[in-house]
């Protein structure tokens, strides 16, 4: 519920109480509601895009590709939940002719692939600008995302400097 939302209804917020009775003042029970509602920068043209893809008509690609499937889709989402930080910028997300998408990252400082065949059956791709002698590194992925949520740090974070 949003603070405005919060406000239209008869709410006594000086008496809110946790499950251990503790008291919330006015101000504290404002700043946790507004915690609860913090959503991931990404988190919004995500959800846009996806639910874009899994209304694409078949054949829209010309041919025979099948829009990126509801499963596939809600997985992807559940995955960036787990690698991403509040302020990584969203990711590009690319439809599969055969209802499989991509979730990638291109940066300065490198790319990151995730190609989401089916729930726990991820290609997982990475590779650094400044490592060029190297092929990169491919992982076959199922539900552990922690080596990709460390690329995408590495390929998404700011310089300590940086404006």
């Amino acid at each position: 519920m949003s603070i405005p939302a919060l406000m239209n209804h008869d709410l006594d917020v000086s008496s809110c109480r946790t499950s251990s009775s503790t008291r919330f003042t006015p101000l504290q029970f404002e700043a946790r509601v507004l915690i609860d509602e913090v959503k991931p920068l990404w988190s919004a043209d995500i959800t846009k895009k996806l639910g874009e893809l899994v209304k694409l008509e078949p054949g829209w690609d010309g041919y025979r590709a099948m829009p990126v499937s509801f499963v596939n889709a809600v997985f992807a989402f559940r995955v960036l939940e787990r690698i991403c930080g509040p302020a990584t910028p969203a990711p590009m997300i690319v439809p599969g002719v055969g209802g499989d998408l991509q979730l990638e990252w291109h940066t300065a400082k490198g790319d990151i692939e995730l190609h989401v065949l089916a729930p726990n059956n991820v290609r997982a791709w990475y590779t650094r600008v400044d490592d060029e002698n190297s092929g990169g590194e491919e992982r076959e992925l199922k539900t552990d995302f922690s080596i990709v949520a460390k690329w995408v740090q590495n390929v998404t974070e700011q310089h300590a400097g940086a404006l």
